[in-house]
């Protein structure tokens, strides 16, 4: 096509909006252009899809997150060894509502078994889980709405078997929640749905967490809740492990918060299993395990249990444990690792997080090391640290990443991954302190 064209196109498009005023009705990219069919029996089902509705403006909507970021969700509900289909779409012929479709295979022939309004604007994730125990999955779609960023509705369906032998949905439950999880907690042996809703409707924001089971008549029943800190801004993971004590166990939920955009805590609950309820592990959660770095709890030393990071005092020069990159500011901290059955630090287990890079380095610091950062190589220099001189004294060892099409290798490889290739060099006064590749392979933690 010739500038005169192109030229001729823009003014007629400038013509037809200046024409049309503000009533103008603006299509988004996703109306105007059809997705592109995909393989597999993913393409199968979406040209299936497209002529059962093709007498309609159908637009596909994908989950925003989970397991499944999809429009076409391939799931086997009914346990016949055979997938059924989740499609996730709006009807502009009737109504811009996000509707939820689930298709079945008879003899062939993908047919719509079951159409359902969704209850929000868009889709945030779907998930599946047996909550009862009876060898099949309930389905858990969690819709975003208009009004807000992080509350969501949860609806939950049960897939029963219809008088000619097709599958359905049945609606069994609704909540409101901002972030969900399966786990066993009150040790029944069966999963209960999990969520954290963040009620900021009234003029004190209140946080709670809710535990969900189903009913011997396939309803969802909340049996228990407690309120848990009221500052959480949005959960960023919700873990589990089981404490055992004597001849009994209890599961405790660990809910990683963010207290604003650099902040991040962690709120514990525990089940009790003599009073039959959840038990809050700290009063003051915000302030016993907070910490500037965005790390979640884990199990940092490979003993079962999950232990919360706290920051601690990191020894050598302030100016060095920053840096700005673009406009960004990257801190270098120190972390103990809280043992949540006692509250005791594990004084031999630390890590040095690196945001920049996004790895962390776990071993028993003492004080004895510190940091600098090498901006004309990009690399992470580790040194002794003389605390009565409070000066630096020999490098020992240093990190430094690079992408895999950077051609500027360094040092040895310590970890390769997709995005690019962390290398070490130890220094002869390294390998005099103790450093060796052992020690920095296992050390190494990438995020």
């Amino acid at each position: 096509m010739n500038i005169k064209k192109i030229t001729a196109l823009l003014m007629t498009a400038i013509l037809v909006i200046m024409c049309s005023g503000c009533s103008l009705d603006f299509f988004s990219v996703e109306s105007l252009l059809a997705p592109p069919v995909q393989s597999g029996k993913n393409g199968e089902v979406q040209k299936a899809f497209n002529t059962l509705m093709k007498d309609k403006k159908v637009q596909l909507k994908t989950p925003a997150s989970g397991d499944y970021q999809t429009a076409f969700v391939l799931y086997d509900i009914n346990a016949d060894g055979i997938d059924e289909a989740f499609v996730f779409y709006s009807d502009a012929s009737v109504e811009s509502t996000l509707r939820m479709a689930l298709l079945e295979c008879i003899d062939d022939e993908w047919i719509i078994a079951t159409d359902i309004k969704g209850a929000g604007s868009g889709v945030f994730d779907i998930s599946f889980n047996d909550l009862d125990g009876d060898g099949f999955s309930e389905i858990f779609v969690s819709w975003s709405l208009f009004d807000s960023k992080i509350t969501r509705v949860i609806s939950i369906y049960e897939p029963i078997v219809t008088k000619d032998g097709g599958v359905a949905l049945e609606s069994i439950g609704s909540e409101y929640c901002n972030t969900k999880s399966f786990i066993d907690f009150n040790g029944d042996l069966k999963n209960d749905l999990v969520v954290v809703y963040i009620d900021d409707t009234a003029e004190v924001q209140k946080s709670v967490l809710r535990f969900f089971s189903l009913s011997p008549e396939k309803k969802l029943v909340k049996y228990s809740e407690i309120n848990i800190d009221s500052s959480i801004t949005s959960v960023e993971a919700i873990t589990s492990d089981v404490i055992k004590a004597g001849n009994k166990s209890y599961s405790r939920i660990f809910i990683d918060c963010l207290k604003s955009e650099k902040i991040m805590f962690t709120d514990m609950v525990y089940w009790n299993t003599e009073t039959a309820k959840p038990v809050r592990a700290y009063t003051e959660p915000g302030v016993t395990t907070v910490r500037n770095s965005k790390i979640l709890s884990r199990d940092i030393d490979n003993d079962g249990n999950i232990e919360i990071p706290v920051v601690t005092t990191l020894k050598g020069d302030a100016k060095q444990f920053s840096l700005t990159d673009y406009d960004n500011v990257y801190t270098f901290t120190l972390l103990n690792w809280l043992d949540a059955k006692g509250d005791n630090h594990k004084d031999n287990v630390q890590t040095l997080h690196n945001p920049l890079e996004g790895y962390m380095l776990k071993f028993n610091w003492n004080g004895t090391i510190s940091i600098r950062y090498d901006s004309v190589q990009t690399a992470l220099l580790f040194c002794e640290w003389n605390e009565s001189q409070k000066a630096y004294g020999d490098e020992l060892f240093s990190i430094a990443y690079r992408e895999l099409k950077d051609d500027a290798p360094y040092g040895a490889v310590l970890y390769e991954c997709d995005e690019g290739v962390y290398y070490y060099e130890i220094t002869k006064d390294g390998t005099y302190y103790g450093i060796t590749e052992d020690l920095l392979v296992s050390s190494f933690i990438k995020l």
